[in-house]
Formats: structure tokens, C-alpha cells, sequence
């Protein structure tokens, strides 16, 4: 179905058509003629800016995605599951990034050989209360929307995510990353991506901490963590610590 960028522009288009002959040839009005002319030119911007407009309006997607949060939010809530939530790459997935949230408080994470199941309880470790969640988060099919995977130095990083964050889904200005050998610093500028203080922000952070962690465990190929988040005058702090 036509969208009403499109309509308008047929509109336009015809209209301009059908006055640019009869001005200049019946009527000789040089005027009407230039106005013929203006209106098939904005009659095609329309009609291409309704090929560009997405098929998904932003306010389904926000919908979805706010559900989902909240369904996600109430379950972790109902079994009280506190413990920080790991961030996978896909190496140890088998499938896209997701998180894995530990059953127990305070686990001790052992160091991952292999995939982990692609079930929602999994055992990740050796131990018996080695069992956690693995979830789908909002960062987990965000390596879809880059060419390629980015590499594992930060400017490589920073340059994955401002292509993300700041290009493709423009909700932030831009993005300083700080990497070290156990923990990562990434500082949003002017984040536009407001979230509710729930449950699941406590485990697994905001969603630009969920972009965040997954992007940066997929570039190095690690489990990550949101070890703090912290929001200043027109900026977003994420404190990831590295499972190396």
C-alpha cells in the first residue's frame, strides 16, 4: 500500500506534468511554466523520500520493543533474579550475541570452551549451580545492521557503534570508547533513548547498555558485563568488565 509521501507525490508530479505543456504552449506564461516545473520537482523528492520511509513507523518498533522489556523485566522479577547478566558473542551461542543471566547471586563465571545450549535454562560451567537464563537481548541482533564485523580496537569499536547508535538508529550524538585490558569505558554524548529504571536494568542495564555489551562482546570475541552505568548532564557512562 502507497504510502502518503508517495500519494503527494504522484499528486505533484501529474499536476506539474500536465501544467509545464499548457503554460508554456497554450497560455506562453513563463510563471505558470517555472511552476509546472517546481511542482514535478517536488512531486518526484516525494515520491522518493516514500520509497525511503520504512515499513515499521518508529512507534511500532518502540512498542515491540517496550514489551518485550517488560515481559523480559516481569519475568526476571518473578523469580528474583538479581545477579549481573553475562553478554555472549556469538562464537559461544551458536546463533547471534545474547545474554546469559545467572539463577544464583553472585556467581563465579567460569571461563566458557564452548557454546552454550540454544535453550532459555542452560548450564554454562561444570558445577551444579552453574545454570542461568540465556535471553534475547535488544542489542542481540544489532551486529545484523553493520557491513561487517568490527574489529577489536577501540577506535574500531567506537566506529561500530556511532555507526549504529548515531547513523542507523540515531539516538545519540556521538560515542567515546576507552578500552583496557579488563574493562571497557563507553561514553555516550546527548543518548535520546529513554528507559524505565525496572528490574532488568539492574541485571542487564538501559538499552544502550544492552547495544553496547553486545557489540563490544562480539568485537572481542569475550563474555562482557555491565559492571556501571551512569548517567551525567547530557551523557551516558557504561562501565563494561571483560571475561577474559
Amino acid at each position: 500500500m502507497s504510502n502518503s509521501y508517495s500519494q503527494l507525490g504522484l499528486g505533484l508530479a501529474l499536476a506539474g506534468a500536465a501544467l509545464i505543456p499548457t503554460a508554456y504552449l497554450l497560455l506562453s506564461s513563463i510563471p505558470l511554466t517555472a511552476l509546472g516545473i517546481s511542482l514535478t520537482v517536488l512531486g518526484v523528492i516525494c515520491l522518493v523520500l516514500g520509497r525511503t520511509r520504512p515499513r515499521i513507523p518508529p512507534e511500532v518498533s518502540s512498542l515491540l520493543m517496550e514489551t518485550g522489556l517488560e515481559n523480559l523485566a516481569s519475568l526476571l522479577e518473578e523469580l528474583g533474579l538479581k545477579s549481573k547478566g553475562m553478554y555472549l558473542p556469538s562464537s559461544l551461542t551458536s546463533n547471534q550475541p545474547q545474554a546469559l543471566i545467572p539463577l544464583h547471586s553472585n556467581p563465579e563465571f567460569p571461563q566458557l570452551k564452548q557454546a552454550v545450549p540454544k535453550r532459555l535454562i542452560v548450564q554454562y560451567g561444570p558445577n551444579p549451580e552453574n545454570i542461568g537464563l540465556l535471553v534475547t537481548t535488544v542489542g542481540s541482533n544489532i551486529i545484523n545492521m553493520l557491513e561487517s564485523k568490527p574489529g577489536s580496537s577501540s577506535e574500531e569499536i567506537s566506529a561500530a557503534l556511532t555507526t549504529i547508535l548515531v547513523g542507523t538508529l540515531d539516538v545519540a550524538d556521538g560515542v567515546k570508547v576507552h578500552l583496557g585490558d579488563n574493562s571497557t569505558v563507553v561514553t555516550i554524548s546527548h543518548p535520546r533513548l529513554e528507559y524505565k529504571n525496572t528490574w532488568l536494568c539492574e541485571s542487564l542495564g538501559s538499552p544502550l547498555a544492552c547495544v553496547t555489551a553486545s557489540l563490544v562482546a562480539e568485537a572481542l570475541d569475550t563474555p562482557v558485563i555491565v559492571e556501571r552505568e551512569e548517567q551525567r548532564r547530557g551523557e551516558n557512562l557504561i562501565e563494561l568488565h571483560i571475561l577474559r
